[in-house]
């Protein structure tokens, strides 16, 4: 079984996004991930909000705010994606995160393992960290 709890990093998913981005050097990944998940109009699967989450976590780290569970070695390593945190990408984020904590499977998962508050609370810190 892969890693699972109500922070971000702490899914194989996020793991694997963010390790493949740093790997393939694609910060135009970035934006495409997020904006896959606000223009989705049908039920937003777990994979696709993991990987926007990270996208949204990989965001506030270039803003100098990432996450205590950020992996360390893609922190190091952000400056290869030649990525600025401007306010239109922390934006693109945001509404990411919005749309992923109002209705998703993510959502549903969590609420129905009796931890939606926690998880709610790590996107609420998320959205604190992008504005």
């Amino acid at each position: 079984m892969g890693a699972w709890g109500t922070r971000n990093f702490e899914n194989d998913g996020s793991q694997d996004w963010i390790f493949d981005l740093i790997d393939n050097k694609d910060g135009g990944l970035v934006s495409d991930t997020l904006a896959r998940v606000i223009n989705n109009i049908e039920t937003l699967e777990v994979s696709d909000c993991e990987e926007a989450l990270a996208a949204a976590e990989l965001v506030a780290a270039l803003v100098a705010r990432p996450s205590e569970d950020f992996p360390e070695d893609p922190l190091d390593q952000l400056d290869v994606l030649n990525l600025i945190g401007t306010r239109a990408l922390r934006n693109q984020a945001i509404a990411a995160v919005n749309k992923i904590v109002a209705a998703s499977e993510m959502k549903n998962y969590w609420e129905d393992a009796g931890q939606g508050e926690a998880w709610a609370a790590v996107q609420a810190g998320l959205i604190k960290r992008l504005e």
